[in-house]
């Protein structure tokens, strides 16, 4: 519930923006003490998190190369000794936290600590501890690691993400580029962001895409810091921005993940030791011009288009149909693909909902209970060009083409998703790149694409060959190095 307080901050911050946008200097010369009180509020919200903020600098120790690590096509290229030295030099990055606890608990983004052999934290007095990580969920790029330390420590509280309202100040603490204690302040500037351009998770593949937009900047080394309101309470942890091309520059547009889910998975990977996620079972349409005719013809510019129900899943038991829009979920509007794959995953496992379709022009109401998602490796099994190269595709439309910056009269079909540990991440292959040919015949649709790669796949079978070199010609936007070749070897059973 919003407090009187709150409500005068919130409109005291509004009035400040408006004057100061329109009436120049003027405003501040004849309200002084308005310019006071918002700067008070800062210093106090401030003075309560910051001695709970920390910096974090994470290493990752040489090693060798593995010969399994590298491709069968470059192998005879290689000297004799190549393998002898360690040939992945020693590494290190560094990034933000905030502890949550008085033992020491730390909740920060897990990219900051992904693949660390060693966690230093350095606290708001400049002592240096040894942390170690505890727990973590790729889906949210969340993770709790845990100080090495007896003695209790200062902490900041977890605030109640769900009253942000867009306009509210708030201010992002951290550590960018290196530059420890870091503040700067913004507002609110959209809740429940689920199209924004960040990365997918990690080994799983998937990511759980709920986020805070915000004015306040975000840098470098900002990821896993505190965003807090001006109670002093952390409403988000700080985790992305976004950039124009390939310049990691602030443009005015972060995200946070908001503290509510953040509580929410702190509290299931300490119950369960992972994040159990709702599942329906059905796949999505990711064709934008499939919509226009749901606008045309009905009127509706929302919803998410069923492309296909999975066999032995809680939307084929319920009935759902290709060709199903599914226009609301437990009485909420969906906006799209990404806001209904939000809800359903961080709605409770075994929990019944209710989805409104839109089928045949009519509304419906069909009611399932949901199941626990699987890892994404399993999901990926279906498909051979996903389980085998390690890539999810989509047909690349004229207006898909066009927002991700190629010309658009572009065939091929888009890559949507990367999978860890596969040929396609061994070979740097990337979200939004485009794939016009396989093996030297073009490649317009995303028929054609498992089409030939599935025909691929059978022919090795037929000779006995378990690897082999597969050959894509490879569009990337903005890079001059595309298009290209590329030759990832993939493996089969």
């Amino acid at each position: 519930m919003f407090t009187i307080k709150k409500r005068l901050q919130r409109n005291v911050a509004l009035m400040i923006v408006g004057f100061l946008s329109f009436g120049g200097l003027s405003f501040a010369e004849e309200n002084p003490d308005a310019i006071r009180n918002l700067s008070h509020a800062f210093h106090q919200a401030i003075a309560k998190v910051k001695p709970a903020v920390v910096s974090i600098s994470a290493e990752k120790e040489a090693r060798k190369l593995t010969e399994e690590e590298i491709p069968e096509i470059l192998k005879p290229f290689l000297p004799k000794d190549f393998f002898d030295d360690p040939t992945i030099p020693k590494r290190g990055w560094q990034g933000s936290g905030v502890i949550i606890s008085s033992e020491g608990e730390i909740l920060t983004n897990y990219h900051v600590v992904k693949d660390a052999d060693e966690l230093t934290v350095t606290l708001d007095d400049g002592t240096e501890l040894e942390a170690s990580e505890v727990a973590h969920d790729e889906g949210s790029d969340i993770a709790l690691i845990k100080l090495k330390e007896d003695k209790p420590l200062p902490f900041a509280v977890l605030g109640n993400s769900d009253e942000l309202q867009v306009g509210d100040w708030v201010l992002a603490i951290g550590n960018p580029f290196g530059l420890s204690q870091s503040v700067s302040q913004g507002i609110v500037s959209a809740k429940g962001r689920t199209n924004a351009d960040v990365p997918v998770g990690f080994e799983d593949g998937f990511r759980f895409k709920d986020f805070i937009q915000t004015t306040a900047a975000i840098n470098l080394g900002n990821s896993g810091g505190p965003l807090i309101n001006l109670n002093g309470e952390v409403i988000g942890v700080n985790n992305a921005i976004q950039t124009a091309g390939r310049i990691p520059a602030n443009l005015g547009i972060g995200f946070a993940i908001p503290s509510n889910l953040a509580k929410s998975v702190i509290d299931s990977l300490k119950h369960f030791g992972k994040v159990r996620r709702g599942f329906i079972g059905v796949g999505l349409n990711n064709e934008p011009s499939s919509m226009k005719y749901f606008k045309e013809e009905y009127g509706i510019n929302y919803g998410a288009l069923v492309k296909e129900v999975n066999p032995d899943t809680p939307g084929e038991k319920a009935g759902l149909k290709t060709g199903d829009l599914i226009i609301r979920f437990e009485g909420k509007k969906v906006e799209g693909n990404e806001h209904l794959i939000t809800m359903v995953a961080g709605t409770a496992v075994g929990s019944e909902v209710e989805l409104t379709i839109l089928r045949e022009g009519k509304e419906q109401t069909i009611k399932l209970i949901l199941d626990e998602r699987p890892p994404e490796q399993q999901l990926a099994r279906a498909v051979p060009s996903m389980g085998i190269l390690g890539i999810a595709v989509e047909t690349l439309s004229p207006e898909i083409a066009k927002e991700k910056g190629y010309e658009e009269d572009l065939k091929g079909v888009i890559v949507t998703r990367v999978l860890p540990d596969t040929p396609a991440a061994a070979w740097k292959i990337q979200v939004n790149d485009v794939i016009t040919k396989i093996n030297e015949q073009s490649v317009e649709s995303k028929d054609d694409f498992e089409k030939i790669f599935s025909e691929f796949v059978d022919k090795m079978r037929e000779k006995g060959r378990k690897k082999r070199t597969l050959l894509l010609y490879l569009h990337r936007a903005g890079s001059r190095m595309h298009p290209d070749y590329v030759g990832p070897e993939i493996t089969i059973e």
